[in-house]
């Protein structure tokens, strides 16, 4: 197939987000470079890959055609990369981890300083948000997963701790309403509750279900906006222990649920020198903190 495999990275990159700005923040590049890339691939093809159309980009019947065979270049060069980074042994370079928010800013980041002493020539780049990465597709090298753990073939899965979570108020919101009644569920009183993707999961269920008596005065569809709420004494709401435990009052006497948290990362990499000692210093960073994790 002619062409440069690069400028094939960004024709399957709009074709995946429909847009050159997705495909821009997708490649960390601005959208004029995406742009004049997929513009450079189809002059050299001699063809219309993609059509701009109100709702984005789509695939011409050109684009179509030859959609299998890029796709199978890409597995190609991203097997190549991943078992050469799976043989490097210097424990130096970048290393990119993705997580959740609240991971990240609550029990990643703060200990990153212990890696760096330790390993003074190895930076982590910490990638954040809900949705999990593709790590066969080297979107991230190491992820750290909350709850199910993935099923895709050729990952490495391992169990690290359990992520404990509890009902929270605000002070000033327990001075004005008092706390709820045992047995009446959340009878009388403000809630704050999810939305969106987490409103199914299991911390947005439990908040659902508990609030059915009461006033829902708040929906959000982030752990970091329910915290928000909640500390702004709007009403009670369901957090993880955590974040509750960092200027809330827990008013469940016990963590009402918990989710396991898995670090994943593929089978090519398991072996690279400085992914290894990522995945070390996240295991045991897990067992010191486990019991925070948890709420216990």
């Amino acid at each position: 197939m002619a062409g440069d495999w690069n400028d094939y990275r960004f024709f399957l990159a709009v074709t995946r987000s429909g847009t050159l700005a997705g495909a821009a923040r997708a490649l960390g590049v601005d959208q004029s470079t995406v742009g004049r890339r997929l513009g450079a691939l189809q002059r050299q093809m001699g063809a219309r890959l993609l059509d701009h159309t109100p709702d984005g980009y789509v695939l011409t019947a050109a684009g179509e055609s030859i959609l299998a065979e890029v796709e199978a270049l890409e597995r190609g060069f991203l097997g190549v990369e991943r078992k050469l980074l799976g043989a490097d042994a210097r424990l130096e370079g970048v290393v990119r981890l993705a997580t959740s928010e609240i991971l990240a800013t609550m029990f990643l980041v703060p200990h990153l300083g212990l890696l760096r002493e330790r390993h003074p020539h190895l930076a982590v780049e910490v990638m954040t948000g809900n949705e999990p990465v593709d790590l066969a597709r080297r979107e991230a090298d190491v992820s750290i997963r909350i709850g199910v753990p993935p099923k895709q073939p050729n990952l490495v899965v391992r169990r690290i701790a359990t992520a404990g979570f509890a009902l929270y108020a605000a002070q000033s919101y327990l001075a004005s309403h008092g706390r709820p009644r045992p047995g009446r569920r959340l009878e009388g009183h403000q809630v704050v509750c999810y939305g969106g993707e987490l409103a199914s999961t299991p911390i947005g269920r439990w908040a659902t279900q508990e609030a059915s008596s009461a006033e829902v005065v708040v929906r959000a569809n982030s752990v970091g906006a329910v915290y928000e709420a909640v500390a702004a004494g709007l009403g009670l709401g369901v957090l993880p222990c955590l974040l509750g435990e960092r200027a809330l009052v827990r008013v469940s006497a016990r963590p009402v649920g918990a989710v396991p948290l898995w670090t994943v990362v593929h089978e090519d990499l398991v072996r690279s020198a400085r992914v290894r000692a990522v995945l070390d210093f996240v295991a045991e960073l897990s067992a010191r903190e486990g019991r925070a994790l948890a709420g216990a």
